[in-house]
């Protein structure tokens, strides 16, 4: 079932040009190309590319707003005022209630709270069941973070109670769903704050920027009360951008840059648990945040309640932190199981529907704080827009959608598909629905004509190359250099390349992996490529550089990503 993808090479810039670049940087012209067709031109934009500084953070208060969140603030802090802080159950939301927990508590709040809606039972950010808990906590302000742009109705109920409302997101909404409150939003319509990318986390980090600032101007800080140093909330910044796959540019790039080398010289209690937990030896990278630490975290809110993850953050020692950092690693295996046992399900249908473009696949084994992930997987593996239903509610069913397409709107096709749905949201890669359980057939049949109408009828996915490599490999320079670049990550990916076969002989490790042996000092490690590599012969293979440093010894090692038969 799963499509071959098209290697494709990415078109290199001009090679004068590239010339020119690699010439004033010192660059290999490889790396100079990458950069370049990455839009980093000039040695000056390369040279703020590879040395992110903190100080190139743009002032906070050029975020519509941030001048009026500061002073709706103040006055709550001045007077120890009931202070809530509403945040989301994904990592960035997570890391955000966080991140701007540590730093009202610094501020000397003392009557301050939070809570996170749990997925099942109160639904995401602002709703009535969400109103019902914030209110029977009589807070006096609410700040929502990574989430609220949206809740128009809900602010204004929180409003009619006395309650006074200060929305923080990084969400686009639609103008007649903009709350008439304080918002601070680089997407909302009327901000004109020049970098949108921005996480939730990002949003949250630029409040408390704002806020330090403006209580230093007051003189609110003294022996009693020191001023915290924003460095040390890095970390929450970096795992919430990691995690909520924004681009890795501009702000996001300092943020994670910065985090990360926190992460890795001073780490907090959280950081050193999850590291024991998810057995990290060597150093964290932006990899280790969203793969290892990301997934953990979440899977508290896709299971249960995310507040576990903030406790986890929030630890004073190692020995509070060790025993919640194993508590999400458990979750995080039955999310696992669970996902198996969605995914056989998931590909059993999606083989009974193998002649439509687009794919509707409906169990009441699907879990809804799973389906996304299953959603996700099969649309990569099938290279078909897919939508997953739970059926257990037998009154509504509720389902994520994704898509691997990159002209395919899925929100925009949900939307030629509005009769048949309760309700729908989302954007271009990913939305969710709701359909009545006697609009099923109707919503599936509709879904599959839109797909059919809007996509072309052969459809392969491609895998795009940033370059060839010799048939030995790379030198240490080259890899060296291309290391450089880290964080890697959205707007930013790996490094991808073409290396041609070194020889049909491999070497298997452990019956799942193999090995090339190309020198001494090169090598290259396929994990979990044995079973794909029976009764072929590739030759070409995809890799990314690194080197492997074992015993005293480094070594240049690539990693395979795909084969070409």
């Amino acid at each position: 079932m799963e499509v071959q993808k098209q290697w494709l090479f990415a078109a290199s810039a001009d090679e004068s040009i590239c010339q020119s670049l690699s010439r004033e940087t010192g660059l290999h012209p490889l790396v100079a190309d990458i950069l370049y067709r990455r839009g980093y031109c000039t040695p000056d934009e390369v040279g703020i590319f590879l040395q992110p500084e903190l100080r190139q953070l743009r002032d906070p208060f050029l975020l519509r707003h941030m001048q009026e969140a500061v002073e709706l603030v103040l006055p709550f802090l001045r007077e120890n005022r009931h202070i809530l802080i509403l945040g989301d159950y994904d990592v960035d939301g997570i890391t955000s209630t966080a991140l701007l927990l540590s730093f009202l508590r610094d501020a000397g709040s003392r009557q301050l709270d939070y809570f996170i809606p749990q997925r099942l039972q109160h639904g995401y950010g602002l709703t009535s069941a969400s109103i019902d808990v914030i209110l029977s906590r009589k807070p006096e302000l609410v700040i929502t973070v990574d989430n609220g742009i949206t809740a128009r109705k809900e602010v204004q109920e929180l409003q009619n109670e006395g309650v006074r409302v200060l929305i923080t997101d990084h969400h686009l909404a639609l103008p007649d769903s903009l709350p008439e409150t304080v918002t601070v939003n680089p997407n909302h319509p009327a901000c004109s704050y020049p970098f949108k990318k921005i996480s939730g986390c990002g949003v949250a980090f630029k409040l408390v920027m704002a806020l330090r600032k403006a209580l230093r101007d007051v003189v609110w800080w003294n022996e009693g009360r020191p001023e915290p140093n924003l460095k040390q909330l890095l970390d929450f910044a970096a795992l919430g951008t990691v995690a909520d796959v924004v681009d890795l540019r501009d702000e996001n790039r300092l943020l994670v840059h910065a985090g990360l080398q926190l992460m890795n010289n001073q780490p907090r209690p959280a950081i050193q648990a999850l590291k024991q937990v998810k057995r990290v030896d060597g150093e964290i990278t932006a990899t280790t945040l969203g793969f290892k630490f990301a997934p953990l975290m979440n899977a508290a809110g896709r299971l249960y309640d995310a507040s576990l993850a903030v406790e986890l953050l929030l630890s004073p020692t190692l020995d509070q932190a060790l025993p919640l950092a194993q508590q999400l690693n458990d979750m995080n295996e039955e999310r696992r199981n669970l996902e198996q046992g969605m995914l056989t399900i998931a590909f059993e249908q999606a083989a009974q529907q193998e002649d439509q473009k687009g794919l509707v696949l409906a169990s009441e084994q699907f879990h809804e704080g799973i389906n996304g992930i299953v959603a996700a997987r099969l649309a990569e593996k099938t290279f078909k827009p897919t939508i997953l239903l739970s059926t257990a509610n037998p009154e509504r069913y509720t389902g994520s959608g994704r898509s691997a397409i990159p002209d395919f709107h899925l929100k925009e096709a949900l939307q030629d598909c509005a009769d048949q749905l309760v309700r729908f949201g989302g954007h271009a890669g990913a939305a969710g629905c709701t359909v009545a359980p006697e609009n099923l057939e109707a919503f599936r049949t509709a879904f599959a004509r839109v797909c059919e109408d809007w996509l072309p009828k052969q459809l392969r996915p491609q895998l795009l190359l940033d370059g060839k490599l010799p048939q030995q490999g790379p030198d240490a320079l080259l890899v060296e250099q291309i290391q450089q670049l880290e964080p890697f990550g959205a707007a930013n990916p790996e490094p991808l390349f073409a290396l041609p076969i070194p020889q049909e002989e491999f070497q298997l490790l452990k019956e799942h992996h193999v090995k090339w042996i190309l020198s001494r000092s090169t090598e290259v490690i396929g994990w979990n490529f044995a079973e794909q590599l029976q009764g072929v012969k590739p030759h070409q293979l995809a890799v990314t550089v690194g080197f492997n440093e074992f015993r005293g010894q480094r070594k240049i090692q690539m990693l395979l990503k795909e084969i070409q038969a």
